[in-house]
C-alpha cells in the first residue's frame, strides 16, 4: 500500500510515518522542511505545489500540514485561514480528481469550546478561536467531499498530544524547557468558581495517536466523513509541572482557553482502540 503524508515533518507525522511503515505501506512524504523521521521517498514542497501526477498510485492520504500556534492563529486570521483552508481543499480537490483514494484529516478537540465535559462527537461545535474555526470548516469540508462527491474521508478529533518530537511551542516543551533552564514554570489560572487552579487537559501520546490514525484511516467499511475522538487521560496542569519539577509561576486565565478537556472515546475504542501510555508516567523519562 501507498501512503502520502503531507507535513510530514510534523511532530506527530514523525510517528505516524513510524507506524505506517512498520504495517508495510510505502510512505511519500510532503513538506517544505526537511524530515526527522524519514518517509520512502520526500517531495520537499509546499502543498499548494502537489500536481495530479503526485497521487498516482497513492492509496491514502492524510493530511498532517497545518498552522498550528492557536495564539498565532488569532493574531494573523486571514494569513491563518488563507494557509489551513485553502490547501487543505487544494489537497481534498487533488485526491477527488486523483480516484480511489481515502483522506485522513486530524482535527481538533478545542472546538468542543464550552460545551460540558466529556465531550462527545455529536455535541454541537463551539469554537472560540481562529484555529478550532478553521479546523471545522475542514471537517465540513470533508464531510461534504464524501457525501456529495464521492471522496472517501474520516475525521479524528485530537485531544493534548504529548511525546517524542513535540513542538517547541507546546505547554509540555515548555515546562521541560523551564526545568532544564532553571527557569519558573507558568501556569495560567482558572476562574475563582473552578474546583482545580489550573486547567485540566486530556494528554494521549503520540504514539497511541498514530496507531489510531493507522486504524481510522485503513478500516474499509468507514470513508463518509466520520468523526472520531482521540484522547488518553485527564490530568490538570499543575499535576503536570509538579511531575516535571520546579518552581511555578501563575499567570490570569488567557480568553481563548478551556478549563477541562475530556474525550469521550466509546466511538473509537468500539473499534478496537484505546490508549496505553499515561504522561506522568511516560515525564519520568523524558
Amino acid at each position: 500500500m501507498k501512503t502520502l503524508i503531507s507535513g510530514s515533518a510534523g511532530f506527530l507525522s514523525q510517528h505516524i510515518i513510524s507506524k505506517f511503515q512498520k504495517e508495510g505501506h510505502y510512505v511519500v512524504g510532503v513538506d517544505k522542511r526537511p524530515e526527522r523521521y524519514k518517509s520512502d521517498y520526500f517531495i520537499q514542497d509546499d502543498v499548494r505545489n502537489l500536481g495530479y501526477r503526485d497521487l498516482l498510485g497513492v492509496d491514502f492520504v492524510l493530511s498532517m500540514h497545518w498552522r498550528t500556534n492557536i495564539p498565532d492563529c488569532s493574531r494573523h486570521p486571514r494569513e491563518s485561514t488563507s494557509d489551513n483552508i485553502d490547501t487543505t481543499i487544494h489537497l481534498l480537490e487533488l485526491c477527488k480528481e486523483a480516484g480511489g483514494k481515502k483522506v485522513f484529516f486530524p482535527s481538533t478537540a478545542s472546538l468542543y469550546g464550552n460545551n460540558p465535559t466529556p465531550w462527545k462527537e455529536d455535541m454541537p461545535p463551539s469554537p472560540i478561536e481562529f484555529y478550532s474555526w478553521q479546523k471545522l470548516a475542514c471537517e465540513n469540508a470533508c464531510k461534504m467531499y464524501a457525501q456529495s462527491l464521492g471522496l472517501d474521508t474520516v475525521v479524528a478529533r485530537f485531544f493534548q498530544i504529548f511525546g517524542e518530537f513535540q513542538r517547541e511551542d507546546t505547554a509540555l516543551a515548555a515546562f521541560l524547557r523551564a526545568k532544564k533552564n532553571g527557569q519558573p514554570i507558568t501556569l495560567t489560572e482558572t476562574t475563582a468558581q473552578s474546583s482545580f487552579r489550573s486547567g485540566q487537559r486530556d494528554f494521549v501520546y503520540a504514539g497511541d495517536v498514530a496507531d489510531a490514525v493507522y486504524l481510522l484511516t485503513t478500516t474499509n467499511a468507514r470513508g463518509g466523513g466520520e468523526i472520531y475522538n482521540v484522547g488518553g487521560t485527564v490530568h490538570t496542569m499543575e499535576e503536570i509541572a509538579n511531575a516535571i519539577g520546579g518552581e511555578v509561576k501563575w499567570l490570569p486565565r488567557r480568553p481563548w482557553e478551556v478549563e477541562r478537556h475530556e474525550a469521550n472515546m466509546d466511538k473509537i475504542k468500539a473499534l478496537g482502540w484505546s490508549p496505553k501510555t499515561d504522561v506522568l508516567s511516560w515525564l519520568k523519562y523524558a
